[in-house]
């Protein structure tokens, strides 16, 4: 257990960049991907240790909004190559969606490597 750390929560899985269409409007190269998502919403009750890929193209300002939350994103490895991507397009009652395209990129052949210091997590996500 992480000293001083009653709990503490490893998060594995996808960063990606997201395009997303609904009837409403479209945005292109969002952050996206479960290991962001869930990472960001458990921040709120404790620091979640990130491990996943991303690609040379992942911006600073991204892993700092991350970091700005209180996420260990010291597990973050930057590969060559690019970042996942998700391509969907959202129906009217946006509850169905289409997966229209999808770009494994760097995280296609990642093989994570857990820092030893994370290595004692109490719970783990896999994203």
């Amino acid at each position: 257990m992480a000293a001083g750390n009653k709990h503490s929560l490893l998060v594995v899985g996808s960063i990606a960049f997201d395009s997303i269409e609904t009837p409403n409007g479209s945005v292109a190269d969002a952050l996206g991907g479960s290991a962001t998502y869930f990472s960001y919403a458990a921040s709120f009750f404790l620091p979640p240790r990130l491990v996943a890929p991303v690609g040379e193209d992942f911006p600073d300002e991204h892993r700092q909004l991350l970091i700005g939350r209180g996420v260990d994103a010291s597990g973050l490895v930057t590969l060559p190559g690019q970042t996942f991507r998700w391509k969907g397009r959202y129906h009217h009652d946006m509850n169905t969606r289409d997966t229209l395209e999808v770009h494994l990129n760097v995280l296609g052949s990642f093989k994570p490597d857990l820092p030893e210091r994370f290595r004692d997590s109490t719970h783990v996500f896999l994203a």
